[in-house]
């Protein structure tokens, strides 16, 4: 069953449920709970109109489905999903392939974020002048905004994602990065705020393509799900799959 029949059958149970209680609901009332127009409703519930993922997500979230429930019923749309992000060629991924530049990014999404490049420097341990750096930087790439009044700094949204078939400077001093951050937050973060797990397996080579996708899949479900919730600390998630036999 595709995302669009499994969301009309969840619309449809939960009118049935609701009409149950209370037979004089309407399906006015319905699309109103919904924030969608009578008429989207009908047709959706009739088969007429196909629900796409954006619309898939905001139906779930209006049925007051929580985050893991809204993941395993998208599952398998990662056609749609993959329109949310912005591909970043490999030429313009050199920019920000410093990990303070999406360290930000995440920062501003937090719920006592402060522009001062002073606070945002203090808070990831980076210098002023980085900062200062990253900000302009963001604000050109237009992946941060600045509000002309108060000055205030906030993320645009955009979700991206570096494309590139092959190795570069820009991508292996990212991923060496990466795994110096890691060894750093091994030594000086408590295990209860932290999780290093790792597992050696058997397996054929030639399905290594099939290996990328279930990890690219899930680190678009584990964001989905983790940054729905209230935004308070930015945390980094690595995930490395390489051979280790000859």
């Amino acid at each position: 069953m595709n995302t669009s029949e499994k969301v009309r059958q969840i619309l449809l149970e939960e009118l049935a449920k609701t009409q149950s209680r209370n037979p004089r609901y309407s399906m006015r009332a319905y699309a109103e709970s919904l924030g969608i127009s009578q008429s989207a409703v009908s047709e959706m519930l009739s088969g007429r109109r196909s629900i796409t993922h954006k619309s898939a997500k905001r139906i779930l979230e209006g049925l007051d489905k929580n985050p893991a429930e809204i993941s395993e019923i998208l599952e398998g749309t990662e056609s749609e999903v993959v329109q949310t992000f912005r591909p970043l060629d490999i030429d313009a991924f050199h920019v920000v392939a410093d990990w303070h530049y999406f360290a930000i990014l995440s920062l501003a999404e937090t719920e006592t974020f402060q522009s001062s490049p002073s606070w945002i420097a203090k808070r990831l341990g980076i210098s002023e002048k980085q900062t200062k750096d990253a900000i302009e930087t963001l604000l050109r790439l237009e992946l941060l905004k600045k509000d002309k009044r108060s000055g205030k700094l906030s993320p645009t949204g955009t979700q991206l994602e570096a494309l590139s078939t092959k190795a570069s400077p820009a991508l292996r001093k990212a991923n060496r990065q990466n795994i110096e951050l890691t060894a750093k937050a091994l030594e000086s973060v408590p295990l209860e705020k932290r999780d290093f797990t790792a597992i050696t397996i058997c397996v054929d080579p030639r399905r290594l393509d099939e290996a990328q996708k279930l990890i690219k899949s899930f680190r678009r479900k584990f964001s989905s799900i983790m940054e729905s919730g209230p935004k308070k600390e930015v945390y980094k998630l690595c995930i490395q799959l390489f051979p280790l036999s000859k």
